[in-house]
């Protein structure tokens, strides 16, 4: 009895220590399961330990009375299992190292080959020990007698410890911070089952693998499991405090790009969804052509190269982008925001849904551009004020300034005739409606072209594009429409004159301006004699 009770307080010690760790297996869903592979391996390794230690608690009381030949089938079954846990335990271990690692090289493959061939090996052994002892044997009295193959399978065993405690060394050397760790506390659990191992070959008598595993689940429950349940902790309470301003959060390793996300589906705060990944930038990489709109799919990649967010990351304290995402038919615009922990051993990506946000600018700039326009426009005659005039003129000199390539336009000044006699004569209703009908007309001619109203009775518009291109016949238009209205005395009677920018001779739009005025006074006076003469 007393060599069972290192295995009774081991499997109590692993039970207590490990409750959080079984509970939380318990309630996971497959696909749960499926995205946290390490902790699912673990799980099994403390299930595989719990085994053996029954085993071998069972194995000190039954050997006790190995003298009792009805005992004898339930002891040489229960030494079958003893083994059968013990191989369950190191194939459980060293897939669970592997998990951990979340590597997908050909070292971790390759122990993953090594742990399944020595399971294999071992099943086959106990297989053959039934027929033909190789392990264990038991003599004529039941008392337990070790064969060759016993230590064949404990000095494999040995070899792939030592082997994966050397790999986890290698590791945590090129890694920084907790991580090496946590890594150095895989190494020397390795180390210490590893040590154990060797003493229970010396020593069949005593437990010591048990005592090994026990020391190993110590090891990784207060260097590992509690560093990660720390960390995994300290992300969900920022995560949680992020929820309520963010749609998606991503938890990504800046090193090895594995990352956890956290989807929030309400105004609490609340973490809803839990997804885990082993490469954030290429996953992101490979869903980005499904779900952002084409138009913005260059600028996000750009944006989630890895090697950009770290450059940008080492002058800024944060950086984001906006971009529009594809739900069916709609579209909707959403921002993406990446930060750097203070340790600097993660990103943080924030992804919010700002299309409110985006309607509201887009609704405050169509008011500020009314209002802008409204200030801009003759409350008269609805063409464009003196004071867009102006503007006008100084863009259009700063084109002048800086040598614009290709600045071709040209400038036509009107008059509107009798404007004081209306307004002397019939009223300044009937001369507000006449100075109405000249915008409309030469709206009408000018239809590609400003018109502004830049005094009472005087316009100007400002030829470019196709207008400019069909100068001499709009101009042609225009004064065959006003002799028309002339000869009928129905119609405004507009004066007018153009003036074209000439580069290498015009330094001022002013200067243009002028000319096209005098050529205006000279068309009034014409119009003054046509009118005359009727």
């Amino acid at each position: 009895m007393s060599y069972s009770i290192v295995s009774i307080l081991a499997l109590i010690l692993n039970s207590i220590i490990n409750w959080h760790n079984f509970q939380s297996i318990r309630g996971l869903t497959k696909e749960q399961r499926a995205e946290k592979p390490a902790l699912v391996r673990y799980s099994g390794f403390l299930n595989a330990s719990n085994c053996y230690f029954i085993a071998d608690i069972l194995w000190g009381i039954l050997y006790e009375h190995h003298d009792i030949d009805g005992l004898f089938p339930v002891l040489y079954f229960d030494c079958v299992l003893y083994f059968f846990f013990m191989f369950l335990s190191m194939m459980t271990w060293i897939r669970y190292v592997v998990a951990y690692l979340n590597k997908r090289g050909l070292k971790s493959r390759l122990l993953l080959y090594a742990v399944w061939t020595m399971f294999s090996l071992g099943i086959l052994y106990l297989l053959i020990n039934y027929f033909h002892p190789f392990i264990f044997s038991f003599d004529e009295e039941h008392v337990y007698v070790t064969e060759s193959g016993r230590h064949i399978a404990f000095i494999l065993q040995i070899a792939l410890y030592m082997l994966t405690s050397t790999y986890m060394f290698y590791i945590a050397h090129r890694s920084t911070d907790a991580e090496k760790v946590r890594y150095i506390a895989v190494g020397l659990t390795c180390l210490v089952i590893e040590l154990f191992l060797i003493f229970q070959i010396l020593d069949p008598k005593y437990p010591a693998y048990a005592t090994g595993l026990m020391i190993g689940i110590c090891v990784i429950h207060s260097f590992v499991e509690a560093g990660e349940m720390k960390k995994n902790a300290t992300f969900t309470q920022i995560a949680e405090s992020l929820a309520a301003n963010y749609d998606v959060i991503y938890y990504v390793d800046a090193e090895e790009s594995d990352y956890v996300s956290y989807e929030c589906r309400n105004i609490y705060g609340k973490l809803d969804v839990q997804v885990s990944g082993d490469d954030f930038f290429a996953d992101t990489r490979k869903n980005i052509p499904d779900i952002i709109h084409k138009n913005d799919i260059d600028i996000v990649l750009e944006f989630i190269d890895r090697d950009h967010v770290i450059s940008t990351l080492k002058d800024h304290k944060s950086c984001s982008i906006d971009y529009r995402i594809m739900t069916g038919p709609r579209t909707h615009y959403v921002r993406m925001t990446i930060r750097k922990t203070v340790d600097g051993t993660h990103f943080i990506i924030g992804i919010e849904n700002i299309d409110d946000e985006v309607k509201k600018e887009k609704q405050h700039l169509k008011a500020l551009n009314t209002e802008k326009e409204l200030a801009r426009r003759d409350d008269l005659t609805g063409v464009k004020n003196k004071t867009a005039y102006n503007e006008m003129e100084k863009s259009v000199q700063e084109g002048i300034d800086s040598g614009m390539k290709g600045l071709s336009f040209a400038l036509v000044v009107c008059d509107s005739n009798n404007l004081k006699k209306i307004n002397d004569t019939i009223g300044h209703v009937a001369g507000d409606e006449y100075l109405r009908q000249s915008a409309m007309l030469l709206c009408d001619i000018f239809d590609h072209s400003p018109v502004f109203r830049v005094g009472g009775d005087e316009f100007a518009v400002y030829l470019h594009g196709k207008d400019y291109s069909n100068r001499v016949e709009l101009m042609r238009q225009l004064r065959d429409q006003v002799g028309e209205n002339l000869r009928a005395k129905e119609g405004p009677v507009l004066a007018s004159g153009m003036a074209e920018y000439i580069r290498g001779t015009d330094s001022t739009v002013s200067g243009v301006f002028d000319r096209a005025d005098h050529e205006m006074y000279k068309d009034k006076q014409r119009l003054k004699n046509e009118e005359s003469a009727l």
